[in-house]
């Protein structure tokens, strides 16, 4: 009969079926901002590059456009003044992010 597919589907099955849930993963992105902040700063303070410069290498590596860098390290100024205070040494980034070339 018309329909009976449908009505088998959502009412003799457990309904519609869900799809998962998509997009991105928030403690990932948050992963991501710590560690472009700390580049920021490490080639901000450490190598003393200029500010474009600074920005197109976090855009090389990071494949961002420069005003979401920028809205970033807007949002998580109170990480770059931490870091600005701690003033950590080479040491502290190689050992935190290893898998990158400091």
């Amino acid at each position: 009969m018309r329909g009976q597919k449908i009505f088998n589907e959502i009412i003799k099955d457990s309904g519609i079926t869900r799809t998962p849930r998509r997009g991105r993963n928030n403690s990932l992105i948050d992963k991501r901002n710590e560690c472009l902040i700390a580049r920021y700063y490490y080639y901000a303070s450490v190598r003393n590059k200029c500010y474009e410069d600074t920005l197109r290498q976090i855009v090389s590596e990071f494949f961002l456009s420069p005003v979401t860098i920028a809205n970033i390290v807007q949002e998580h100024a109170d990480q770059l003044h931490y870091l600005k205070q701690k003033g950590p040494v080479l040491y502290y980034f190689q050992n935190r992010w290893p898998h990158l070339k400091w």
